[in-house]
């Protein structure tokens, strides 16, 4: 009885460290630097919650900012020849020089779904008051759980570091390939179906603008898998899945 109980408590520990790492706060190793971004990116979100909820410019700055930030970082830090080399170089270790990268990839990646939530909230309309509100309802839940529940399926299956593409920053595999999970039916249901939460929290809103920054981000996301991640995985992994 006594292990069991202590079983699920790990397993309970586990699933809260996952929920918490995808994100954008990676719980280990907590450092002065990661616990300072992950302050002020949740003192910025309830601001903006409390007092600047339908300010629509201000989220708009804010999602240009963190969407730039963001897509422009792996694209800048992660290509063959790109920062990776140089950081790893200044912090004269592969490690620290990766938690760094980490805890900075974090909190863009958290800033940029909150900011996309916000435009969203901050562009509320009726669009959707003419349809049956029980069955908009039951699509907005049903997207947000399935999007939410791969999202994390697929980050539990690869795990947290390659969810931040440690193998990229490090040039080289860390773990074996993934075919298991949602991997055996999409090649990329990160990016896919775990995605669908922020179209959901959009619809939710009636707001169109937040259906087309969610689109835009998932694009972005995608061309940075088809022109960088991609010929990565090709070189670095012997054995993808089939339908990779």
């Amino acid at each position: 009885m006594e292990k069991t109980l202590k079983k699920i408590l790990k397993n309970l520990v586990d699933i809260i460290k996952l929920i918490i790492g995808t994100t954008g706060f990676v719980l280990k190793p907590i450092n002065f630097l990661n616990s300072s971004l992950i302050a002020i990116s949740l003192a910025f979100s309830y601001i903006s919650a409390k007092y600047l909820a339908d300010n629509f410019h201000i989220a708009l700055i804010y999602y240009i900012i963190f969407e730039v930030l963001y897509i422009g970082s792996i694209y800048l830090i992660l290509p063959q020849n790109g920062l990776r080399l140089w950081l790893i170089k200044k912090f004269k270790s592969e490690e620290k020089a990766y938690i760094f990268y980490q805890s900075v990839l974090g909190f863009l990646f958290f800033n940029n779904g909150i900011s996309m939530s916000y435009l969203s909230t901050s562009t509320r309309t009726d669009i959707f008051a003419d349809f049956p509100a029980t069955i908009l309802f039951v699509i907005v839940g049903v997207l947000f759980i399935v999007g939410y529940v791969v999202k994390l399926w697929s980050a539990k299956v690869v795990g947290i570091d390659i969810y931040y593409w440690k193998d990229m920053f490090v040039g080289r595999k860390i773990c074996e390939f993934v075919c298991s999970g949602p991997y055996r039916f999409i090649s990329n249901p990160m990016y896919g179906i775990g995605q669908l939460q922020g179209y959901a929290i959009a619809i939710l809103n009636g707001s169109l603008t937040g259906l087309i920054v969610v689109f835009i981000n998932q694009c972005l996301v995608f061309s940075f898998y088809f022109i960088v991640e991609k010929q990565f995985i090709k070189a670095v992994y012997l054995q993808p899945c089939e339908n990779y």
